[in-house]
């Protein structure tokens, strides 16, 4: 398909003044619009197919930091080649990435000139919890009958990248056997230093979570003992393995996230590190398997470690497309977050509502194709309790805290259900050590139960809450014993053969379009225009949108619109949007297309988005990815 017709000023390296007097300053550092013209012309190009320089370009104009993506480990001439470009550069020590920090045109130029495949802007990202009052318990305690027949995680490790762990607390003292810091001077903007980020093991008694308490509420969902109080009513779902903790900070790069796995992978026995919980992530857009924390994630299951992730708190509304990127990997487990009554909870993201992606990288001009019916990749896979949970509770903390010393504290979010799902991946690999990290998410999902809607009637579906709710007991039985593996693998087709039935339909075929915004945009000037074909017998064309939005405030805030124009050149549908909703999505559908080339033209109306400022990449996201869907029923 040919590249999208755009505004220009979407797809412009160098400066232009719009309209309305707002600027859109130069990306090119330095270079006058006349003398920029080739290296734009160059990156542009590059841009069509590299989602990480398009990504790049469509940011502000400061000196950045950013990860480039090498073919492979980084090479001493690697390094030379990239600070010849005047860039400071960290090489990781076994990930096919390097940090690099230096003016925008030496980013692009890594791509242009140097040897970096692409160039991803350094993002912040968030942490997955949301505040919550009451004093409802974790489901650990619906587990004491596994501790009383031994299983309880013990001889597993569980790796917490997070804001740290707070090893004083009488429930973890005993089980954090690791305590590393990530120090970088980016997370209180102090500018950059010759080492961008640097690990500092702290040993397995200190404190690493200063400032944050959100990494020791999350580790206590897995690990806490129960020390702390003389009625055993503290504890984590594995209260006998052990913790790995990686402090990434208070303010979350995705710099110091790659570090904390690079440093995992180049220790000989990664810490004896069995699974690895992440309750952090982004704002939903187009999976990218070559950006650097699913190339992270990718390398250490293949190290055959459990990669557990957070699905986001961005689901308010029930609407679709609001699902973590990071947690889209088919290779790791995305937790979505319900109440221990088994209803979802009201924040928890969403995936698709109907979807038959595959894991493929982002075809040219952010345009990828599927045909075909499958499960696709964007979706939980799994929910857990994520609503008032009661954890442990550092002393200094913020986010989560302070709290009394040894005291517990209440939180709610995907950042609570996610640990609990790497509690259970713990006591499965004591219970079955021989499981690989795809069949402790296939165990997961094939022993499933039913989730209830977030209104507590009838039956939430596949695309918001997963294969169901996690059942313990159920995924052990299925796991141990005479020919598990054989039983596990009926059982896994037979839970998929059901999710692929239950909404009636059929995936004829699939389109993704993704562009990152202008940083400055009022009146519609962002618009882009896409054309898809839709065939013969087709009962249903539906249109979703993901835009820039402030779901971590609970609202929108803004307005996209996708305007569906038919082959005879007349207006068939126009979508709709809640901008009180806590996820920029916009919804469409055509009913019983006509056969022929449809037009989607999205146009946008928001405010100044300034991504050289912290909140803004975090809280309102840099991408807008439109999926255009057609489906046959059966």
């Amino acid at each position: 398909m040919p590249a999208p017709r755009r505004h220009r000023l979407a797809a412009l390296i160098g400066a232009a003044a719009l309209s309305s007097g707002l600027i859109v300053p130069a990306l090119l550092d330095g270079a006058a619009a006349d003398d920029a013209r080739p290296a734009e012309a160059n990156a542009s190009a590059l841009a069509a197919t590299r989602p990480g320089l398009a990504r790049l370009l469509a940011g502000g104009t400061l000196g950045r930091e950013a990860i480039v993506r090498l073919d492979g480990r980084p090479t001493a001439s690697d390094v030379r080649a990239l600070r010849s470009l005047g860039l400071t550069v960290q090489p990781m020590r076994r990930l096919p990435l390097a940090l690099v920090a230096g003016p925008v045109s030496a980013l692009v130029a890594t791509v242009t000139d140097g040897p970096a495949l692409d160039v991803y802007p350094n993002e912040q990202l968030q942490y997955f919890d949301t505040a919550s009052t009451g004093a409802t318990s974790s489901s650990a305690a619906a587990a004491a009958g596994l501790r009383k027949r031994g299983l309880t995680g013990k001889g597993v490790t569980v790796g917490v990248i997070d804001s740290g762990c707070d090893a004083t607390h009488p429930d973890l003292a005993d089980h954090v056997t690791t305590n590393v810091k990530l120090i970088s001077p980016e997370y209180v903007n102090q500018g950059t230093t010759p080492t961008l980020v640097v690990p500092i093991d702290q040993g397995p008694y200190d404190n690493s979570d200063i400032g944050g308490g959100h990494g020791t509420h999350v580790a206590g969902i897995i690990a806490a003992d129960s020390s702390s109080v003389s009625d055993g009513s503290r504890f984590g779902v594995a209260p006998d393995a052990s913790l790995a903790c990686f402090s990434i900070g208070e303010g979350l790069f995705t710099t110091a996230v790659v570090t904390a796995f690079d440093q995992i992978l180049a220790e000989p026995d990664h810490y004896d590190i069995d699974v690895i919980n992440n309750s952090w992530g982004n704002s939903f857009r187009q999976f990218d398997p070559n950006e650097p924390v699913s190339v992270a994630t990718r390398a250490v299951t293949r190290k055959g470690i459990t990669v557990v992730f957070a699905a986001g708190n961005a689901g308010s509304g029930e609407v679709p497309m609001s699902l973590n990127p990071f947690s889209q990997a088919p290779w790791v487990i995305s937790v979505a977050a319900g109440t221990v009554d088994r209803v979802r909870g009201d924040f928890s993201s969403n995936g698709l509502v109907v979807d038959n992606a595959l894991p493929a990288p982002i075809g040219a001009d952010g345009h990828t194709s599927f045909t075909g019916d499958r499960i696709g990749v964007y979706h939980p896979d799994i929910t857990a309790p994520g609503v008032d949970i009661s954890s442990t509770c550092d002393s200094v903390g913020v986010i989560i805290g302070p709290c009394a010393p040894g005291d517990n504290a209440n939180a709610s979010g995907t950042s609570m259900a996610s640990p609990h799902i790497a509690g259970v991946a713990a006591v499965l690999l004591q219970a079955q050590p021989k499981l690989t990290p795809e069949q402790v998410r296939l165990a997961l999902q094939a022993t499933a139960t039913p989730v209830k809607r977030a209104d507590g009637t009838g039956q939430a579906p596949f695309w918001q809450v997963g294969y169901g709710f996690v059942n313990l007991d159920r995924a052990i039985a299925l796991v141990t014993g005479p020919s598990w593996q054989q039983r596990l693998a009926a059982a896994s087709r037979k839970a998929d053969r059901r999710v692929l039935a239950a909404d009636g339909r059929r995936v004829v075929r699939s389109d993704l379009f993704t562009y990152a915004p202008l940083p400055v945009t009022v009146l519609g000037l962002d618009s882009a225009e896409y054309t898809v074909e839709v065939g013969r017998g087709i009962d249903a064309l539906d249109l979703s949108l993901a835009f820039p939005n402030a779901g971590t405030l609970a609202i929108s805030g803004f307005e996209y619109t996708v305007t569906v124009v038919g082959p005879d050149g007349s207006t068939v549908a126009t979508s709709t949007t809640d901008v009180t909703a806590g996820s920029g999505t916009a919804l469409a559908t055509v009913s019983k297309p006509a056969p022929g080339t449809y037009t989607l033209q999205v146009s946008g109306l928001y405010a100044v988005s300034d991504p050289d400022t912290i909140d803004s990449d975090s809280a309102l996201g840099r991408q807008v990815t439109l999926q255009a869907v057609q489906t046959r029923k059966g």
